[in-house]
């Protein structure tokens, strides 16, 4: 009787009534005992669970498979692979290993410990598998990483023609669909789904509506969440948030959070991440401020997550300022927020910064992982502490375990050639144990542009080529380098032959945000309403900056061209006309923040900073490189990373 008093307790969640019960038990029996750590597990008291089962054994009692089943549950909910496999050991000398539910449970503890080899064991030993052991490998395959893999195994349980498929099963192999980004996968997936009449299920719409955002297709997902007009909620639609910020529809993104609002749905912090972010790729300095005040009224400013989020959105709107106050704001510097304004010094060059927060970072007892140490030796690069950046990629493995990657290399690559260390670079690229990747080629010529290296631009020209045909950058960039040497032939060959293969060149837009509306400008823009006055700033501004002592850079013009023609072409390029609007349409208070598609020129980089000291004016370009502050007649780069 008092077995199933204990029973009926644990099944209403009343605990305490049970152990009151067991503790007051003069003889428990291994059915009373069974039934303490089964109602310890359902009520997730896992680590009592445990320390009941340990108790039964040390009190001589030899576990039936269902107390077994119980405590490699709670094993498996804790993640502890030491406690999981000493039971395992008990269940091989008890012969209940191979019981269905201690196999499962015990598969289960090995793949959520992130054993992936031991549960894979567990199960293939398994003479019988039925739905849930199934759905327990396809689970630890989809949070350990293992996608083909768990896409695989409900291939193979589907083949096994198992019918108790349940809605766990569907949400688990549809998140490893998402991360693989494969919609056909996930279109076969939510077939299944919809013949086992699982379509309505809040946890199963979920994760279709996730899967078909990773996989950008938002069509889908968009009508994934109108399949029941009134079950609006906050996954779903952060779901179909995050995808579209990824696809660069932020507008729609924005219509989203403000339909969910209107739905009556709190946003959470997942949902502010995703907005903010979105805000961060576009340098949406006046939306991000407002999500930022969001945010302090909800009171999850303190998540970690947010925060980075917002550190990431001031550093790309080129406010430094206010990312390191964010940061300095925050209470407990996890390894998110130290990476985040590592990352935010680093697309701004301020190398020294970067390298003291890192010492910060490793001082306080945070270790740093592989996107640290890329924002790091970015941060180096940038600012030319190549000394530095090799020290710190040379004692990767040795200080903190971390295996270089092809990113590292990339970066260092990229700072032998901004520093002109061009046969140093080389030299590397040959002894590395990978074989670089496109970024670390384009880097290569890109520093052979600015350096004039006809030889060695030419062979990282062709490595590109290899291992991108399509990329239209390395004619340009190709041309860049001919023309710098006055070889106007080459120049005419590379033209004739873009010309015949139709590759065009990526043409450079800049744009700048003023009055709640963003302008966009190409070179030579005659479009915009204002062009008038934008036309008649820009030659003002050009008398007073040549009265200030520039001279314009036409050297990679063609020497065919007269010397005013020139001129005039430098003279309109998008970026100064976008800045000349800015000048025209912004209060003096506020900083002019251009955004530009391609890396600034070496010409418009000079004039900006005579520009800047002629009006006076903090002037803020994000190129598709870095971050130039321009101020006083000089640039935070400090002409080192000027058109490179």
């Amino acid at each position: 009787l008092t077995n199933h008093l204990i029973t009926m307790y644990s099944h209403c969640a009343d605990v305490r009534s049970a152990l009151r019960l067991f503790h007051a038990m003069p003889r428990p029996n291994l059915v009373s005992w069974t039934t303490l750590i089964s109602g310890l597990a359902q009520n997730s008291m896992h680590r009592d669970a445990l320390a009941a089962f340990a108790s039964m054994r040390r009190a001589g009692l030899a576990p039936t498979q269902f107390a077994l089943s119980s405590a490699a549950r709670s094993a498996a909910a804790l993640a502890a692979p030491g406690p999981g496999a000493q039971l395992h050991c008990v269940g091989v000398r008890l012969g209940f290993d191979g019981e269905l539910f201690v196999a499962s449970n015990l598969a289960d503890m090995y793949s959520k410990s992130g054993l992936l080899a031991d549960a894979c064991r567990v199960f293939d030993q398994m003479p019988h598998k039925d739905t849930v052991a199934w759905t327990a490998m396809i689970d630890g395959y989809a949070k350990n990483g293992s996608l083909e893999k768990a896409a695989l195994a409900f291939r193979d349980m589907k083949r096994e023609g198992l019918v108790g498929t349940d809605q766990h099963v569907y949400c688990s192999v549809l998140s490893a669909s998402g991360g693989l980004k494969d919609g056909w996968l996930g279109r076969t997936i939510h077939s299944a789904v919809v013949k086992a009449g699982f379509e309505l299920e809040v946890a199963v719409r979920n994760a279709l509506t996730d899967m078909y955002a990773k996989a950008a297709d938002m069509e889908n997902a968009a009508r994934v969440v109108k399949i029941d007009p009134g079950g609006w909620n906050v996954v779903s639609a952060t779901s179909l948030i995050d995808g579209y910020v990824e696809t660069d529809s932020v507008e729609e993104a924005l219509r989203i959070f403000l339909e969910l609002q209107r739905q009556g749905v709190e946003p959470n912090e997942f949902t502010f991440s995703s907005m903010i972010k979105g805000c961060a790729t576009q340098a949406l300095l006046e939306q991000g401020a407002q999500f930022h005040a969001h945010v302090i009224k909800t009171n999850i400013i303190g998540d970690s997550f947010v925060s980075s989020t917002l550190m990431d959105m001031y550093g790309k709107c080129g406010l430094v300022s206010l990312s390191v106050q964010l940061f300095n704001e925050v209470e407990h510097h996890t390894d998110i927020a130290w990476n985040a304004v590592i990352n935010v010094f680093a697309q701004h060059g301020h190398g020294r910064d970067a390298i003291q927060a890192f010492d910060g970072m490793t001082s306080s007892g945070i270790r740093p992982n592989h996107i640290t140490y890329v924002s790091l030796l970015t941060a180096c690069s940038h600012a030319g502490l190549v000394d530095d950046g090799l020290k710190y990629f040379n004692s990767m493995k040795s200080a903190h375990g971390i295996e270089a990657k092809e990113e590292h290399y990339s970066c260092i690559i990229d700072m032998y050639g901004r520093a002109g260390r061009l046969a140093e670079a080389e030299k590397f690229i040959h002894e590395m144990p990978i074989k670089p990747s496109v970024y670390g080629w384009c880097s290569l010529l890109g520093a052979c542009r600015m350096r004039g290296n006809k030889e060695l631009g030419e062979f990282a020209a062709q490595k590109i080529m290899e291992l991108e045909p399509d990329n239209t950058g390395v004619h340009v960039s190709l041309s860049g380098i001919y023309a710098s040497l006055g070889q106007w032939e080459d120049v005419k060959a590379i033209r004739k032959l873009m010309r015949d293969s139709r590759i065009k060149k990526l043409p450079g837009f800049s744009w700048v945000d003023a009055n709640n509306k963003t302008h966009v400008f190409s070179s030579e823009d005659w479009s915009h309403p204002q062009q008038k006055k934008i036309y008649k700033k820009l030659e003002e501004l050009y008398e007073r900056i040549k009265e200030e002592g520039y001279v314009p850079d036409t050297r990679s013009l063609p020497s065919n061209l007269e010397d005013t023609a020139k001129e005039r072409i430098l003279r309109y390029h998008s970026e100064r006309i976008a800045v000349a609007f800015a000048l025209i349409s912004m209060p003096a208070t506020k900083p002019i923040i251009v955004k530009k598609n391609l890396r600034i020129c070496v010409d418009c980089h000079s004039a900006l900073k005579f520009i800047s000291k002629a009006e006076s004016r903090d002037i803020i370009v994000r190129d598709n490189s870095r971050f130039h502050h321009f101020a006083e007649g000089r640039c935070s780069c400090e002409d080192y990373c000027a058109a490179g």
